[in-house]
């Protein structure tokens, strides 16, 4: 962390009135240097993620869509909100997370280099948004891989087999754009058993990051 950044972190969460901001900053597991830079610095451990990915030898066979399932990508605006709508509600209690609006989602995004709308898919069962996977081109430069930044969905619909259908339909689309593999971040404490699914979905793990955190009052003691 920059020196002084503290600080300004502290006086900015005051401008916005909060009593205290919460700072947070990755690790690399193997990075045993840095952890305990941080930690003299007053972080503790907060959670960690697994870079997972998987190999595509060639053509992957795009699964069958679930009865009752229709799927729709992102070029259109309606869609979009839907699927921004799944990835808030899917991702509410998850580590770190915070709500934000439909412009500021879609801007975030439509900034980014790397970002392509058709890569989203949104899942509706039986007319109503179920479900969404959010591909880019994060990793297609240096790995000439897809990459699933999101993957979410809706409390109701779990336990249906749809996280492992989207799943398998973004390898599947992967594979048909010539992409050597798939890759995509877990936090491994989430709130639903996502490391597990993308293991026996046959990911694997090839890097592991901790994310470290420290609270600051932005106010005095009393």
């Amino acid at each position: 962390m920059a020196p002084g950044a503290a600080p300004r972190r502290r006086a900015g969460g005051a401008e916005l009135g909060h009593d205290s901001v919460t700072l947070h900053i990755g690790v690399y597991r193997d990075d045993l240097r840095k952890q305990a830079e941080v930690r003299e610095l007053g972080f503790e451990p907060g959670t960690c993620y697994h870079r997972m990915r998987i190999d595509h030898d060639g053509p992957v066979k795009a699964p069958d869509v679930p009865e009752g399932v229709t799927l729709q990508t992102g070029e259109s605006e309606e869609v979009r909100r839907a699927a921004r709508a799944v990835h808030q509600e899917g991702f509410a209690q998850h580590f770190g997370f915070v709500r934000i609006g439909y412009e500021q989602w879609y801007e975030r995004r439509q900034a980014m280099s790397v970002n392509d709308w058709s890569q989203l898919t949104l899942a509706r069962v039986d007319g109503v948004p179920a479900a969404a996977v959010i591909g880019n081109d994060q990793f297609v430069a240096d790995e000439d891989c897809g990459y699933i930044a999101t993957l979410a969905v809706l409390p109701a619909f779990r336990g249906r087999g749809l996280g492992r259908f989207l799943l398998r339909h973004a390898f599947a689309a992967d594979a048909a754009r010539g992409r050597r593999g798939t890759l995509l971040h877990v936090d491994s404490n989430n709130t639903t058993p996502a490391l597990g699914l993308y293991e026996s979905a046959g990911m694997r793990p090839v890097l592991i990051m901790d994310v470290w955190r420290r609270t600051l009052a932005t106010k005095p003691a009393a």
